[in-house]
């Protein structure tokens, strides 16, 4: 490998904003940016393993939305439980820019990232594992915080996510996580 991880740099497609309420976001990313379609994924850490947060096992959960600049990913993501970043973040900083993310082609490439990312003294701020026979997403937030001002998150999907993903992206469907709940359930 060069000095630099190249298969890192190459991967740059997110950014995710910590927010209050996914639909008055998601209103003012229509209103303002411009950024018409947008898919909800409620209780998305409900079904997800290998949950930590700063190396302790922790049951955070979270709901999202996704929307395309182009072809940036827009994140906006809503804590909804437990200890995590998202959390801490609203804590000390109110709704605003969370992380950017760097999304891996490979489980063997999204290894190589954490490690140099450790091998920088960077720490794993929390991560988590949609693990199903049809597709995988795992990720973790790095800590960069005090080099860039935000986390970083890493990431690699692959199998039916994958292509829910690019899917769309090219805007060939309305759904970004396949079952995932659009709807807030009501207990």
């Amino acid at each position: 490998m060069s000095a630099y991880p190249k298969f890192i740099g190459r991967a740059f497609d997110q950014i995710c904003f910590v927010v209050r309420d996914l639909d008055e976001a998601i209103d003012y990313w229509r209103r303002v940016n411009g950024v018409e379609r947008w898919s909800k994924a409620y209780d998305l850490a409900k079904g997800q393993v290998n949950k930590k947060y700063w190396g302790e096992e922790e049951d955070f959960q979270f709901s999202c939305a996704y929307g395309f600049a182009g072809t940036t990913l827009i994140e906006l993501a809503e804590h909804d439980g437990g200890r995590s970043v998202y959390k801490d973040w609203l804590d000390e900083h109110g709704e605003s820019m969370h992380h950017i993310g760097f999304r891996l082609e490979s489980t063997e490439d999204y290894e190589a990232a954490l490690g140099h990312y450790r091998d920088q003294g960077i720490a794993e701020a929390m991560s988590g594992w949609f693990r199903a026979p049809e597709g995988n997403c795992k990720w973790a937030y790095v800590d960069t915080r005090l080099q860039i001002g935000c986390y970083t998150e890493l990431y690699y999907v692959d199998g039916v996510a994958r292509e829910a993903f690019e899917n769309f992206r090219d805007g060939k469907s309305d759904q970004f996580i396949p079952g995932a709940p659009s709807e807030r359930r009501k207990d």
